[in-house]
């Protein structure tokens, strides 16, 4: 039995509990373990013992992995399906190395030739859009109606709404073609989805700008001075935006109490009012408290007179917002704290 004290393992994942456990022993018998285990998930493991979770680090916590492997030895477990490695060491031993080529291969053909396409469902959605966006709806329409509803659901999310219509439209109407035909446009799909995973994705410009903000954040702030302003000289778009990936709505919710207040000086209640409909908590609470009672029960009152609002009424009133706090942060009337910074009382 556990005590109160000792560590959990159970929210450890399986690559990382087993790096543990692997940790724990002699090197030349983790090396034997290794040898012998299934080379699809000695990488996973290999890579859990370079970013070790510290909660698999201590005496006790070792102690759980050892009392775990110990039950799992002793407990009568289910059957599974097994994996090709498995049914390989499975029919090799029984009826020798060529037979059990033999059938694989056999089994492998007919599960192409029944679902050509199969390959699709294990491939990362955004990789597998990422290629067929090279192709015409009518090909997607035909591949996708050969796959899962939930991956051809998955790629068609990452299609503009004209695209997807025409897409779904070809799927309604797709007449297969040969079987030979299917087959070469599968095996190319699958070589193109393999050469596109050695590549990595490019970056939409909103990520790039999210990492430039979050990298002024931790900067010191002559540095994001003179990079803001560099960007303004450039493009004052670009600037703009990663001002505002610099400090969110959701931001709103850590400013202390004279920050808040100033802030809120410069905001009408309409605004306001429309402004914290569906608002977070947080947000909302820090909002409120800063108030007077006065300013708090009109703005309760007038968000409740206003009903249902469109989000795109709420988003705006925010930015309304948001440019002003942005003004005050340009005059230097208010500075939110930097990443990484320690607040004192």
């Amino acid at each position: 039995m556990s005590t109160q004290n000792e560590p959990s393992t159970e929210g450890a994942s399986g690559a990382q509990r087993a790096a543990a456990f692997l940790l724990s022993l002699e090197k030349t018998v983790s090396a034997e373990v290794m040898r012998n285990l299934d080379p699809k998930v000695v990488s996973k493991i290999a890579e859990a013992m370079t970013d070790l979770d510290p909660g698999l680090c201590s005496v006790n916590a070792v102690d759980g992995l050892y009392r775990d492997l110990a039950k799992t030895f002793h407990q009568r477990t289910g059957v599974r399906p097994q994996d090709d490695f498995e049914l390989y060491a499975l029919l090799e031993s029984s009826y020798g190395d060529a037979e059990a080529n033999r059938v694989l291969t056999e089994i492998h053909d007919r599960r192409r030739r029944e679902q050509p396409f199969a390959f699709l469902e294990t491939a990362p959605s955004s990789l597998a859009a990422r290629v067929l966006k090279e192709e015409s709806p009518g090909v997607v329409g035909l591949i996708l109606s050969h796959v899962a509803p939930s991956t051809s659901a998955e790629v068609l999310a990452t299609f503009d709404d004209e695209t997807t219509l025409e897409i779904v439209r070809r799927m309604t109407t797709v007449t297969p073609p040969g079987i030979e035909t299917m087959l070469t446009i599968a095996d190319d799909l699958q070589e193109r989805i393999r050469e596109a995973s050695l590549v990595p994705a490019p970056r939409a410009q909103e990520d790039s700008l999210r990492t430039v903000a979050d990298m002024l954040t931790f900067a010191d702030t002559e540095v994001e001075h003179n990079v803001l302003t560099g960007l303004e000289a450039e493009n004052d778009l670009v600037a703009s935006q990663v001002r505002e990936f610099m400090f969110t709505w959701e931001d709103l919710a850590s400013i202390e109490k004279r920050a808040m207040q100033k802030i809120l000086a410069s905001v009408d209640t309409r605004t306001l009012s429309i402004a914290l409909k569906a608002c977070s908590n947080a947000v909302f609470e820090n909002v409120m408290s800063n108030l007077s009672s006065r300013v708090r029960e009109m703005v309760i009152d007038e968000k409740e007179l206003l009903g249902s609002m469109p989000m795109s009424d709420v988003l705006m009133a925010r930015s309304e917002i948001m440019t002003a706090v942005r003004a005050l942060m340009d005059s230097g009337e208010f500075s939110p704290a930097r990443a990484g910074e320690e607040l004192v009382d």
